[in-house]
């Protein structure tokens, strides 16, 4: 395991502090060791749909659920470039196991944004691991000393590994009136899961459904709207390292992008393997490095694939160098980095197209890891956060000075 600080830990100058990113080598080089394991289990995982037990064991053995949680509650306190390249390197083993690390990460470093109150009574006798799902909303009725919490949350990756659930409420006011946009954590202890992630890829992320019923949620465990995420007020006493300063959104899909190129980095090593013995079916062609197009082919295949790499690299860089220097990203830039990370799921999905044509029709074998991956990357394409138009929409806008779509800071 990469060495770890003691959670609760007190440090003296929190606002020198940069990232420990000397730990990334030694991070990398054992996850790409556990490429075998991840990739022997894919299909079990997949079955079950959800990570297998062996390869839970292997992460925590390697102790990166926390990777950008702060140092101050035993985080490793890595940066975002940091995580979308371990992520990215998860993921040629199985995008599956990527996309639950990646959601229980990002989500369980959302909470360090919060209260003090928030902090310490989620990370306070531990290092949990929080899944989170917003859309549809439960509803939250203010009761004494906190809240009475009902809803049903599809889509919660990595909701059979957490501790704590993150859901999306409305606030029912008083006066009849609902306040959208809260959040409220749920012990998973309180809360049922239902079985009902189905899904083409992406199948062995255990994105099931969790409900609640009258599930009591006291008001340091709720975040209202008002009074959301990265709010540095006065006094506050967990604050003050570089992953305090992030925008929300902007981390959480920048980071996210990283699963999807390495994805796409597994089957261009397939398929470049495969070139060196594999024919090319009614020509004469006795491997497929012998034919001049599919070198065509598999080099745009692989330069979509190095752009999309550079344009998300380049977006955790940016939001690494604002974090570092403590100030928040202004809507212009968030809306670029929006536009730069559709523009690399864009070539992501269009390389996977093209290598899935240059490997034939046994490609869809179920059996076949390319079937695998490309079937995970086109779901992983189609995440909210990721859709191309939406992205390309709001710096239109911006470039044009015209108002906002997104609710809210969700970009």
């Amino acid at each position: 395991m990469v060495a770890e600080i003691k959670a609760g830990s007190v440090h003296e100058l929190p606002q020198t502090w940069g990232f420990r990113d000397e730990l990334v080598p030694e991070i990398l080089e054992k996850v790409r060791a556990l490429r075998p394991l991840l990739r022997k289990n894919a299909a079990a995982g997949e079955a079950q749909r959800s990570p297998t037990d062996e390869v839970i064991k292997a992460i925590d053995e390697l102790g990166i659920w926390w990777m950008i949680v702060p140092r101050r509650w035993g985080g490793l306190g890595l940066s975002a470039t940091a995580m979308a390249q371990i992520n990215a390197e998860l993921a040629k083993g199985d995008p599956s196991v990527a996309w639950v690390s990646q959601i229980l990460n990002g989500t369980t470093w959302v909470g360090t944004l919060g209260s003090d109150a928030l902090q310490e009574g989620l990370y306070g006798s531990g290092r949990p691991r929080i899944c989170s799902a917003v859309t549809p909303p439960g509803t939250a009725l203010p009761v004494e000393g906190g809240y009475l919490v009902n809803g049903r949350w599809p889509y919660c990756s990595g909701s059979r590994q957490a501790k704590w659930a993150m859901m999306g409420v409305l606030r029912l006011n008083a006066d009849g009136t609902k306040t959208p946009a809260c959040l409220a954590y749920l012990s998973m202890s309180d809360v049922t899961i239902e079985d009902t992630w189905y899904s083409v890829g992406m199948q062995g992320t255990g994105s099931d459904t969790i409900v609640a019923k009258d599930v009591f949620v006291p008001n340091h465990l709720f975040v209202p709207i008002e009074k959301s995420f990265n709010q540095h007020e006065a006094g506050k006493r967990h604050l003050g390292e570089p992953a305090d300063y992030y925008s929300l959104v902007t981390l959480v899909r920048s980071t996210g992008m990283g699963l999807v190129v390495g994805a796409a980095e597994a089957m261009l090593e397939i398929v470049l393997e495969g070139a060196k013995t594999r024919g090319v079916v009614t020509t004469t062609y006795a491997k497929q490095a012998d034919s001049q197009v599919f070198l065509h082919d598999v080099g745009e295949a692989a330069t979509k694939i190095r752009t999309a790499r550079r344009l998300i690299e380049g977006t955790t860089r940016a939001i690494d160098a604002a974090a570092l220097q403590r100030r928040p990203l202004p809507p212009a830039e968030r809306a670029e980095l929006k536009a730069d990370s559709a523009l690399a799921n864009e070539l992501i999905v269009a390389a996977a197209e093209q290598l899935m044509f240059l490997s034939g029709s046994s490609a869809f074998f179920l059996t076949n890891d390319l079937s695998r991956f490309w079937r995970d990357i086109n779901v992983a394409a189609r995440h909210v956060t990721n859709l191309p138009n939406i992205g390309y929409e709001l710096h239109g806008r911006g470039l044009l000075g015209m108002p906002n779509i997104i609710l809210g800071e969700a970009y």
